[in-house]
């Protein structure tokens, strides 16, 4: 059916609508993952260390829901690697040899992270292409013997 005029401005201020709507999910996400971080690294009480393992885990969950599988692991490995460098070269410059060796051994843990979460994006797209040329083999057949 051919969209005219009206339709169409309707489908783009649900394109906008639709793409705000998860640009603010993901600010929000990334929010209480990088909070619920901060709450963490501060070594709160017992009770309060498992809500904030819950409040990060949701927070992950739904910033991999909307931005896509390995997202919340590729920030929190950036995140782990830019805190390693700053730390290495806060021991080079104060000449800590540990806080020198810390900070790359974070870089690399963060940097391992990151891998781990574009590998979990690699698989999920492989298995959406799979799905949708299965979907595909699935129809030709049909319509062959239809």
């Amino acid at each position: 059916m051919p969209i005219f005029g009206g339709d169409l401005v309707v489908m783009n201020i649900r394109a906008i609508s639709r793409a705000i709507k998860n640009a603010f999910c993901v600010c929000l996400a990334s929010l209480l993952l990088f909070s619920s971080l901060a709450i963490v690294n501060a070594q709160p009480a017992a009770a309060g260390n498992k809500a904030a393992d819950v409040m990060q885990n949701r927070a992950e969950q739904e910033l991999d829901r909307v931005a896509g599988a390995g997202t919340s692991e590729q920030i929190k490995g950036r995140a782990e690697a830019d805190l390693g460098r700053v730390q290495r070269q806060v021991g080079q410059m104060t000449d800590d040899t540990t806080g020198r060796l810390e900070g790359a051994a974070k870089q690399v843990q963060g940097r391992a992270t990151k891998d781990i979460g574009r590998t979990q994006s690699a698989a999920e797209d492989a298995a959406n292409q799979v799905e949708n040329a299965t979907e595909g083999f699935v129809d030709s057949v049909k319509d062959f013997f239809d």
